[in-house]
């Protein structure tokens, strides 16, 4: 039996936050994050929540508010791997016989608020999706079961 693990990590970068800046801007009749509710209303307020405007109000320009470390450990994927006995695999005249189970995504140990620290790669000739957060679809945490064959 084989046991495999992998583990991959990243510290100190930063990700902007898009998707918590559309659930917290309070703009429009768009739905809103209950954070909301601890918003700035008179003066003498102690909030860490930006005012209310109606219309684009861009509270957070200038403002490092949506910006997060996206330092994260990811639990990637756990491999185990058992090879069938000789004296079996050759009763079935073959030559090798293994089974395998694989997890992926099994677990992130992070501080983000977000959905995945691990977002936003761009591409070669443009960088400007690098380290933003717009709502993208997650990992997915998903299983492989596999049987190896030799003839």
């Amino acid at each position: 039996m084989t046991v495999r693990l992998f583990f991959n990590f990243r510290y100190g970068n930063k990700i902007i936050n898009i998707a918590r800046m559309n659930a917290e801007n309070m703009y429009y009749d768009n739905n809103q994050s209950v954070a909301t509710n601890w918003r700035w209303r008179v003066d003498g307020d102690v909030t860490q929540m930006p005012r209310a405007l109606h219309g684009a109000g861009y509270n957070w320009l200038g403002s490092d508010r949506y910006v997060e470390d996206g330092s994260f450990l990811r639990f990637k994927y756990l491999t185990f791997n058992y090879s069938v006995p000789q004296k079996i695999v050759k009763s079935c005249k073959l030559n090798k016989v293994s089974l395998y189970l694989t997890f992926n995504n099994l677990f992130c140990w992070t501080k983000y608020t977000g959905v995945d620290p691990e977002v936003g790669y761009g591409n070669l000739t443009d960088n400007s999706g690098l380290s933003v957060d717009n709502s993208s679809t997650p990992r997915t945490k998903d299983f492989t079961f596999g049987v190896s064959i030799g003839l």
